[in-house]
């Protein structure tokens, strides 16, 4: 289970679900700068400010998932060798971004610079269905009238995620980050909400790894049933995949 990325990949969710616009004129940054990571780079993160949208440690395989979001079950066919990360700096054009917008900026940045070539295929694949369990959800429901934040999930430690004015979409899409599996919100909850969520994460078969007040958590399935009042139920259904064609390992020049 993944421990990081989860809060990149959700930190822009924060309209619920990504709708992706189709109108034109195509989406595009007006200008990227893309250097590989160094020593001097920041943590892995993604950034959005009103005028330039950056990013610091963010591998390939990362950048698609973000722009198409998709998890990792779901991007079939990456070439070898894409264990270099990138800083990323790009300049927003000066227009109304709708939800989805700056997927489809980065989707045209992997296209141009890594040249990027994809096809959309349907494959049965292993999900989850997120379900509000017997007792109903056990989180603490929020003021919906007012804007939400940037910055709604964190991972204050290993196993332990904290939500703020979240939504349900919002937390499939944090927890399909975790399984590496697609999660479909079915709670049927419109609000937003705050919580707490602790789990033993994933190391080795006896946590032998972890802090004892770490290694004696429960799994993440019970703590979501227990802590969150929800539960996961696993499926097999039909789920769209993309499959790429075409990737270089390092970008066109600035």
């Amino acid at each position: 289970m993944k421990t990081i990325t989860l809060v990149l990949l959700a930190g822009f969710l924060v309209g619920g679900a990504l709708s992706f616009p189709t109108q034109e004129p195509r989406a595009e940054f007006e200008v990227a700068a893309i250097k590989v990571s160094g020593p001097d780079s920041a943590p892995m993160s993604i950034r959005r400010t009103e005028t330039h949208f950056t990013t610091s440690n963010t591998t390939l395989p990362f950048l698609i998932r973000w722009a198409y979001a998709i998890d990792e079950n779901q991007l079939i066919g990456l070439p070898k060798g894409l264990d270099t990360n990138f800083d990323i700096v790009a300049k927003i054009p000066d227009e109304k971004l709708v939800p989805g917008r700056l997927q489809l900026m980065m989707q045209s940045l992997l296209a141009d610079r890594f040249k990027l070539r994809i096809h959309h295929e349907t494959r049965e694949l292993t999900s989850y269905t997120l379900l509000s369990d017997k007792g109903g959800a056990k989180v603490r429901f929020m003021d919906s009238s007012g804007p939400m934040g940037q910055d709604p999930f964190k991972m204050t430690d290993r196993g332990r995620l904290v939500g703020k004015q979240v939504t349900a979409p919002m937390l499939a899409t944090v927890l399909a980050e975790q399984l590496g599996r697609a999660v479909v919100d079915a709670t049927e909850l419109s609000g937003r909400f705050d919580f707490i969520l602790e789990w033993t994460p994933d190391t080795d078969p006896a946590n032998s790894g972890l802090p004892s007040n770490i290694a004696n958590r429960p799994s993440l399935f019970t703590a979501i049933r227990e802590q969150l009042g929800f539960r996961l139920d696993a499926r097999k259904s039909q789920v769209e995949v993309i499959v790429v064609d075409n990737l270089q390992k390092l970008p066109t020049n600035n």
